[in-house]
């Protein structure tokens, strides 16, 4: 049988082992110097005593199979170690998880639930205008049993009236392309979403208020007056600053702006 060898102590000095022989070296003069230096004659024995068995008794005394030192060892530990502990997050994020943005597309949640609702709105329509299959297999077998009565009936229900011609106009769509657009980001070149752009003539009057969406774009489709603008950018949760940016609207503005955060300084 295999036994536990890293706890077996070696008796060294007789049938003693070292720990041992080190209780008895220290205990019992300390028992003797404690009898000289109690001067009371009874007192004296008894104190030496008890101190000098506490050698024997850490050497020998085992309780529970285990030393008394180990118990004595444990006892201070536990009385004088804390009994309750708080956690304290200290440890910072990662750099490169910093400042960034997990929002989802709301221009493909927006379509998608439109494309439900007119999916919903044409299976209601198609369903209403569908004859019952019950009303068909009525008027099948009225036919086949009474053709002649079936016939008069169909010539007696009331027609529908004519549809009258409606003149359709085409609307022209409204323009997709948008006059000027931009885009806003940070010093590590990651968009930033919500954040306000006041645009301004040179007299200091809004003209403009635009906010970038999740990818942080912003763009208008109605044009301005060719001139000289000035961009102001607020971020909400105050976390980015930007400068006062003077820039010339043209009539037409092929490439978009883009708009970094002081940051990058």
């Amino acid at each position: 049988m295999p036994r536990q060898i890293t706890t077996f102590e070696f008796k060294l000095v007789g049938f003693l082992t070292l720990k041992q022989f080190i209780y008895f070296v220290i205990f019992i003069p300390l028992g003797f110097i404690a009898y000289k230096l109690t001067p009371i004659p009874l007192l004296n024995l008894l104190v030496g005593v008890i101190v000098g068995a506490m050698g024997p008794a850490l050497a020998f005394v085992p309780v529970n199979d285990r030393p008394l030192d180990t118990w004595i060892k444990n006892l201070v530990r536990r009385l004088t170690s804390p009994t309750q502990y708080i956690y304290h997050k200290k440890n910072p994020p990662i750099y490169f998880l910093k400042n960034l943005f997990f929002v989802n597309d709301p221009h493909r949640v927006m379509s998608h639930i439109e494309s439900q609702e007119k999916l919903s709105a044409y299976l209601a329509k198609t369903k209403s205008n569908l004859p019952s299959p019950n009303r068909k297999k009525q008027s099948i077998a009225v036919l086949l049993q009474k053709p002649k009565e079936a016939l008069i009936e169909q010539k007696k229900a009331p027609q529908k009236p004519a549809i009258p011609n409606v003149v359709v106009k085409k609307i022209q769509p409204a323009p997709t392309k948008p006059f000027f657009s931009g885009i806003v980001k940070n010093h590590r070149l990651i968009p930033l979403p919500g954040v306000l752009i006041y645009v301004k003539d040179g007299q200091g009057n809004v003209v403009r208020l635009l906010k970038t969406n999740p990818h942080g774009v912003f763009g208008t489709l109605k044009p301005l007056p060719q001139s000289d603008y000035l961009f102001e950018f607020k971020d909400p949760k105050n976390t980015y600053f930007f400068d006062t940016i003077k820039l010339r609207i043209e009539e037409s503005n092929l490439k978009p702006f883009e708009f970094f955060s002081k940051e990058l300084i």
